[in-house]
């Protein structure tokens, strides 16, 4: 039998009621809820990246292909939607999809108020798979290449701000050389959570907005482009700009839409700090529970120095000691950590406001290679940081002292 092991099982199986013991609960609690609050924040910050990103990127696309003039206004110049290009792009093998749209600034009135927005046209290309899952009522609009459809889709928020529903007709006005009139039905109202788009935009035919620009059907505003694999958005960007013409230009959605992405790395890098400074405490505590462990028991070392045992058999009794706490706390952590992701993905119960975080409710993803990291992570830093002082410890007792103690 390994001596080291022995003396370790009954160290931790004596008094319940010893100091050591209560500080070996601490111990526990301590690495427990470092644990939780780690898979809580590779949980969260993973959910919170997926989840905004999908709500920017469904909304809009992962690469814009739009003219050359740069203008941050929500009319710009048109492009020819050369098939020829669409085609090429399409046969990426990172492309999912290329999509034709169009843009144009209007009035719409209301039951009692008028609002300034943004009217976004597509045709038959679009996918519709994002606002399938964000519509709270009634459907997407019907369009088709050959006739013009007065359907239009519309935010929650501007539904409850102009007081209109589905099935009502609304009216919108586009002040060019001439102020036009055009009437809409609404057929679906939906909800993505952004508020600046929610506020901003309403969905309708590519063919309306062609015609109110005086463009033929061969001229669009841009293209989007959805792609499979966000981690290549930037190599798939490069390509794609080789493959346009020479008035367009290739923008990601990390150029359209930085301040969000920048918002999002700033959260990466306060869990990594978080990350250091849990690892350090968990460490810490650790230390502390061994050092009372082996102080406790100081004459017992004593006595086993004075029979010839090693230093190294010493020092790994209290190692034997100090995993069995790290893996009790792992283990703890994980079931209490996972539980309440699975309670908080599945019910929703820690709400937020939409207005700052994007989204109403805290999101959650968790990623087996994450688990994976951070039990492994824990268990060799932490491991490592205990050896040192066991050994060193364990080395520098002196065994008539240790003997005279008791």
């Amino acid at each position: 039998m390994n001596l080291s092991f022995y003396f370790a099982k009954r160290l931790l199986h004596k008094d319940k009621w010893t100091l050591s013991a209560t500080i070996a609960k601490i111990a526990i609690v301590g690495v427990s809820l470092g644990v939780i609050v780690l898979i809580l924040s590779f949980a969260i910050t993973t959910g919170f990246r997926q989840e905004i990103q999908n709500k920017v990127v469904g909304f809009g696309s992962h690469i814009n292909i739009v003219h050359y003039d740069n203008n941050n206004s929500y009319q710009q110049m048109p492009i020819e939607a050369d098939e020829s290009v669409k085609t090429a792009i399409a046969a990426l093998p990172n492309v999912k999809n290329i999509q034709a749209f169009s843009t144009i600034a209007g009035i719409v009135r209301g039951t009692e108020d008028i609002e300034g927005l943004v009217f976004k046209g597509v045709g038959t290309d679009y996918d519709t798979t994002f606002f399938a899952k964000n519509i709270v009522r009634g459907r997407f609009l019907s369009v088709n290449d050959s006739s013009f459809s007065n359907e239009i889709l519309i935010s929650e928020t501007l539904s409850r701000k102009l007081q209109i529903d589905i099935g009502d007709k609304i009216e919108a006005f586009f002040i060019q050389n001439t102020l036009r009139q055009r009437k809409f039905t609404i057929v679906g109202i939906y909800n993505t959570g952004l508020v600046n788009y929610d506020e901003t935009y309403l969905v309708c035919d590519i063919n309306q907005v062609q015609k109110l620009h005086n463009w033929t059907a061969n001229k669009i505003e841009g293209w989007e482009v959805l792609i499979n694999d966000f981690d290549e958005l930037e190599n798939t960007a490069a390509v794609v700009n080789k493959l346009v013409n020479f008035d367009m230009q290739v923008l990601t959605v990390k150029e359209i839409s930085p301040m969000i992405f920048d918002w999002i790395d700033l959260v990466n890098q306060n869990v990594f700090i978080l990350i250091i400074l849990i690892v350090v405490i968990t460490s810490i505590s650790l230390i502390s529970t061994q050092l009372t462990f082996i102080l406790e028991n100081i004459a017992t070392i004593g006595i086993m120095k004075t029979m010839g045992c090693p230093t190294k058999t010493i020092a790994n009794i209290f190692l034997y000691i100090s995993t069995n706490i790290l893996l009790k706390g792992l283990l703890v952590g994980n079931i209490v950590g996972l539980l309440f992701c699975f309670v908080q993905q599945h019910f929703h119960l820690i709400k937020l406001n939409p207005m700052y975080y994007y989204m109403s409710y805290v999101p959650i993803q968790v990623e087996v290679g994450h688990i994976f990291l951070i039990n492994v992570g824990v268990f060799i830093i932490s491991l490592l940081a205990l050896v040192l002082p066991a050994y060193w410890v364990a080395q520098r007792i002196s065994a008539i002292k240790a003997v005279a103690m008791k």
